[in-house]
């Protein structure tokens, strides 16, 4: 790669022996592309070359990030695909258009013998006058070359409010408000667009995104179940700084502190570019991704992935601003229990109408602490790891107030009968699972059926349209995994 770079610019680089304004040996990035292929079947990336060889479109940004996925995949270098973001920034109106723009000119140009300065400097105009002040601090020092970032960690503050000798628990109690208007900040990644599915029909303007627009799976369901019972103004947060730290990578707070880890597969997207330590995420992805155009855009919800340290450190910050977090995906939730913070935070949740408003949450179901709950687990790696989200759960919840629990390997998808009959053994009336296929929502349908006294707890499964159809047609038996449930 580096050798083909210095062979596209070679003629141009050198003047009388010296670099020309703005030139300097092209650089490889810090992330690697090609690795983010690693795992998948190779018909994935073939398919993937194939469709955006003949994508077109008329919006200038998704012009050059469908060249750049066409780039990373195929691995041929194509530094004319700055081009295209250098009219769009000299020609967009829109203020956050040009933003992304003018920044992804700034982190490119090293691989493409630029040093981008200039750009870098522009988007840190561009940033201050869409009121993201602390972006554009950190955007004008890297254009000085003067940014030296600070890293922070996080410490999430739990407890858990126990009465002496508790015989029972209640969970689902907690509740989230969706008011007509309210502000409603997402990651892009499966909500707006999904490069790698062929979703790249939003225009990234500042503008609140259209309903209709959603993509209709994952956290864009999610937000859409919201969307569909209440009118709110959906902004995908696009265009995060991140800097890097060892071996991972950080975006930052609202201060410009580096405090939230992003998943390295995320920074080998082929829509983020880097140079040196520092990269720009477009198609963002987590509540660590978010927090601080979540905080500078005054977000009142936040809708994001929830799977990962970072992630849950992230939304606990956003809690701590009064900033309500929803994470469907919410294998990380245990690092949350009894989280101390004026925000509600919730994982796998129902969206409801209930007395005359919209909510999120408020499903109590009734447990004793004396009667046995079988929980999923599993061993296994991805993409199977999800399903000990309700094992991660319980266990931590087990440290605070002693319970019956029984837990039951699954080493695939579709393996939920090994619980149920595992809870009929053990006559117990209570399971923890996770329901991700229309198999796992028969199957446990059918058991909640069999009687009224079955009560399922839910995690990681509201990425899926079975939750929210469990949620509705057993509001007396299924609820989700409380990060403050009632004891008594």
């Amino acid at each position: 790669m580096a050798g083909a770079l210095a062979t596209y610019f070679g003629a141009n680089l050198l003047q009388h022996g010296t670099f020309s304004l703005g030139r300097i040996r092209p650089q490889a990035p810090p992330v690697c592309y090609s690795c983010f292929w690693q795992g998948y079947e190779p018909k994935l990336r073939a398919d993937v070359i194939e469709f955006y060889r003949q994508y077109k479109t008329p919006d200038a940004l998704v012009s050059g990030d469908v060249s750049y996925i066409l780039w990373r995949a195929t691995g041929n270098a194509n530094c004319d695909s700055r081009e295209i973001y250098r009219k769009a920034a000299a020609h967009e109106t829109d203020l956050h258009r040009r933003l992304m723009a003018r920044a992804i000119l700034g982190f490119s140009g090293p691989e493409c013998g630029q040093d981008g300065l200039a750009d870098l400097e522009a988007a840190a105009e561009l940033a201050q006058q869409a009121g993201l002040s602390s972006e554009s601090r950190l955007l004008r020092q890297l254009g000085e070359k003067k940014l030296e970032p600070p890293f922070e960690d996080v410490n999430i503050s739990a407890s858990l409010d126990i009465p002496r000798n508790p015989t029972a628990m209640t969970l689902g109690e907690s509740t989230i408000e969706l008011p007509p208007g309210l502000r409603v900040g997402t990651q892009v990644d499966r909500v707006a667009r999904d490069w790698i599915s062929y979703q790249m029909k939003w225009d990234m303007s500042g503008n609140p995104m259209p309903a209709a627009s959603l993509i209709g799976y994952h956290e864009g369901a999610l937000v859409g179940s919201i969307a569909n019972k209440v009118p709110v103004e959906i902004y995908p947060l696009t265009g995060t700084l991140i800097a890097q730290k060892g071996e991972k990578w950080y975006a930052p707070d609202e201060t410009g502190t580096f405090r939230f880890e992003v998943l390295r597969d995320k920074t080998e997207y082929p829509t983020t570019h880097a140079a040196g330590k520092f990269g720009w995420m477009v198609d963002t992805h987590g509540v660590s991704a978010l927090v601080s155009q979540a905080l500078e855009r005054r977000m009142q919800l936040v809708a994001a992935c929830g799977d990962s340290v970072g992630k849950a450190k992230a939304a606990y910050y956003l809690a701590e601003k009064g900033v309500n977090v929803a994470m469907p995906s919410d294998r990380y939730a245990d690092l949350l229990l009894g989280y101390q913070a004026p925000g509600i935070l919730l994982g796998t949740a129902p969206v409801k109408n209930l007395e005359g408003k919209v909510v999120m949450g408020h499903q109590p179901v009734r447990f004793s602490l004396r009667e046995p709950i079988i929980v999923e687990d599993t061993k296994q790696n991805f993409p199977v790891q999800y399903y000990d989200a309700g094992a991660r759960y319980f266990r931590r919840l087990n440290q605070f107030v002693p319970l019956r629990l029984e837990y039951v390997d699954v080493d695939d998808a579709n393996q939920i009968d090994r619980v149920l009959r595992r809870a009929s053994q053990a006559r117990s009336t209570a399971v923890g699972v996770r329901v991700a296929t229309n198999y796992e929502y028969e199957t446990l349908k059918e058991w909640l059926t069999k009687s009224r006294q079955n009560r399922a707890v839910l995690f990681h499964s509201g990425l899926y349209p079975y939750a929210q159809l469990l949620f509705e047609q057993y509001p007396q038996q299924v609820t989700f995994g409380d990060l403050h449930p009632r004891f008594e």
